[in-house]
């Protein structure tokens, strides 16, 4: 095969499937984005239980240079929370709709992205920002929890796939 038929054919496959993406699995488990661009994240359990608002606000403080990524199918209150943080501290924020981006218990809903690889010691907000004993405690057992979590998720993909009629 000749160099220009090579070109013509990695032009075509542009064409039919659309531009590659580096490490598609990565950016679908991270919002769009690679890992090593992660400052803080919060998964969907975070996000229900608690509004981590006052902990992005110093992140965000600290590096006001960031984008703030929201999953899409985050309640709309919580997504409120987060754009409003955003506006007040002028950082840029988009919002990632697309349903290859994982919603599970344990992935991430929310995720502060550098712009360049960073090296934090860890993503997760609960351990950057620990909560003090008293206010973790919970009343409702773990597994029962996460499967309110688990049936709050599933009802939000309905609700999306319904409102966008797809399967």
């Amino acid at each position: 095969m000749s160099q220009s038929e090579d070109e013509m054919s990695k032009h075509l496959q542009s064409a039919i499937f659309g531009t590659p993406v580096l490490h598609p699995d990565e950016q679908h488990r991270n919002l769009g984005t690679f890992h090593e661009r992660i400052d803080l994240g919060i998964t969907f359990t975070q996000a229900l239980l608690r509004d981590y608002s006052a902990e992005l606000e110093t992140e965000i403080s600290a590096h006001p240079n960031y984008q703030l990524l929201l999953h899409g199918l985050l309640d709309q209150d919580i997504l409120d929370r987060y754009i409003k943080l955003a506006n007040q501290a002028n950082l840029k924020f988009a919002i990632r709709n697309d349903l290859l981006y994982l919603h599970e218990p344990d992935s991430l809903a929310i995720a502060l992205a550098a712009p360049c690889a960073i090296q934090p010691a860890t993503i997760n907000i609960d351990d950057r920002f620990p909560q003090p004993a008293s206010a973790t405690t919970s009343t409702i057992p773990k597994q029962l929890l996460l499967e309110r979590i688990y049936q709050h998720l599933e009802r939000n993909r309905r609700n999306y796939h319904q409102r966008h009629q797809t399967k």
